[in-house]
């Protein structure tokens, strides 16, 4: 018997999955895939005709702008408490100015001035220098939403925090977030369906279609300034019924 198999997304070059619980709020950009040139087949071809990945594209639910407040005095029990000095009122200006703190590798929680000491403390980019990562997190609102004028909402707003001794905030990059990403997996599940079929169709009324690989990790991708592209990686073989 002969049999055709499609792949349908590649799985060599896949990042590593991390399981989320439901209503997790996760950060999208770098998080489960890197969109560069190696995972072309992420995107249409130049002229449009060629094959893309079967997910779901949709809207972002947060701007989201990584802080790293550090402190790079010489002794460690001093840095460390002019960093967390200087996270605790970035907290309580980010409250006067309606901007969450939340941090997180993958999942997202708030961060408040009860639980801020706990987060991890790592090493800084010069010697004697200690930092801890959070992020401002701003819904997407409006029919505009714009990274450039987030972007300098959130370094304005950094330059109204007081430093304590020598500790001072880098600014990252503003990515995206979404809520719940496996409330996306039926919808994208219905996308993979639909594609797979229509290639049966292809081969006429003797063809069927198997899909395997449904029930692995809901991977997540930034697709353009405000939306996020969500799939799952399988494959679907063609074969003559039986």
């Amino acid at each position: 018997m002969k049999r055709l198999i499609l792949l349908a997304c590649a799985t060599a070059i896949a990042a590593p999955a991390v399981p989320l619980t439901a209503q997790d709020t996760v950060v999208v950009t770098g998080a489960r895939q890197d969109r560069s040139s190696l995972n072309a087949y992420l995107a249409p071809s130049r002229n449009g005709s060629g094959p893309s990945a079967i997910g779901v594209t949709r809207r972002a639910d947060y701007f989201v702008t990584p802080l790293f407040v550090s402190s790079d005095s010489r002794n460690f029990e001093e840095r460390r408490e002019e960093l967390f000095t200087m996270l605790g009122e970035t907290l309580k200006r980010a409250e006067a100015e309606g901007i969450d703190i939340v941090a997180g590798q993958y999942g997202l929680e708030p961060v408040t001035m009860a639980n801020m000491r706990q987060l991890p403390l790592a090493g800084g980019n010069r010697p004697d220098t200690n930092r801890v990562q959070i992020y401002a997190r701003i819904p997407l609102r409006g029919d505009d939403p714009s990274v450039r004028a987030t972007s300098e909402r959130i370094n304005e707003f950094v330059k109204a925090i007081p430093a304590t001794g020598r500790s001072f905030i880098d600014v990252g990059t503003t990515g995206l977030a979404i809520d719940d990403p496996e409330q996306y997996r039926r919808a994208v599940v219905g996308e993979i369906a639909k594609e797979a079929n229509a290639y049966a169709k292809l081969f006429g009324n003797d063809y069927g279609v198997s899909i395997t690989g449904l029930h692995g990790d809901l991977y997540f991708q930034q697709s353009s300034e405000t939306e996020v592209f969500l799939y799952i990686e399988h494959t679907f073989d063609i074969a003559p019924k039986q």
